[in-house]
């Protein structure tokens, strides 16, 4: 998903640009992210309630 993700940015930065560009992702990772309920809506999940 990441990669994909970069490679259309970058496809979309060049298309503006009209030249070839260099682009470095970066993921930062909150410890322990997948136990914070509050995080975890923060991102964009939503509690499943057949779970």
């Amino acid at each position: 998903m990441i990669k994909e993700i970069g490679t259309r940015a970058r496809k979309d930065i060049e298309r503006l640009l009209g030249s070839k560009v260099y682009l470095e992702l970066w993921v930062k990772v909150e410890d322990r992210w997948r136990d914070k309920p509050q995080a975890l809506q923060s991102y964009g999940y939503k509690e499943d309630a057949d779970v």
